[in-house]
């Protein structure tokens, strides 16, 4: 599932159901666009301390075994990072007309919960392109979270479309 209308469906009841359990059950929130977006790599160092961890398991002489291990390192650091920041490595990022929100995204699976909204009108959005990737940071001056994503603009990814229409509501020059 990675077509706009599905991914804003999807959306659309996990923020519903937050609403409805909110003091304020009659808000409603309207899902403009929602696009499944990474947690953005780990810093250079977290990813170096992963490959010397990989590095000192016992080696069998094997490349792809090798290969393999730093691959898992990586992963394994990749999604303590996110944790860390209280996200997930993929995540659906809605927004609104008042809100970016921040859900869990599991392929397969789809979303169960919003793990944070950041206000539009207070998050600076930052945009940056490297090739066919976006990196975003949404800096949330009224919560003070600094949140940084990574989505794609790649005509042959599934997810592109979704992407470019939240990397459109975002990029709005001030």
């Amino acid at each position: 599932m990675a077509k706009p209308a599905e991914l804003i469906a999807a959306a659309t009841t996990v923020i519903d159901a937050a609403v409805a359990a909110s003091p304020d059950p009659t808000a409603e929130e309207t899902v403009l666009a929602a696009g499944i977006f990474g947690h953005a790599l780990p810093s250079n160092a977290e990813l170096a301390v992963a490959g010397a961890a990989a590095d000192s398991l016992p080696h069998v002489g094997n490349g792809l075994i090798e290969a393999v291990e730093n691959v898992t390192a990586m992963a394994a650091v990749q999604a303590m990072d996110a944790e860390r920041d209280g996200l997930t490595v993929r995540m659906l990022v809605a927004v609104t007309a008042t809100d970016i929100h921040l859900l869990d995204w599991q392929t397969g699976r789809g979303t169960t919960r919003i793990l944070r909204s950041l206000g539009r009108v207070s998050t600076d959005v930052t945009i940056k392109k490297l090739g066919l990737s976006r990196r975003v940071e949404l800096l949330d001056h009224a919560t003070g979270t600094d949140v940084h994503i990574v989505g794609t603009t790649a005509a042959f990814s599934p997810e592109a479309a979704g992407d470019k229409a939240v990397l459109a509501l975002l990029d709005v020059p001030a």
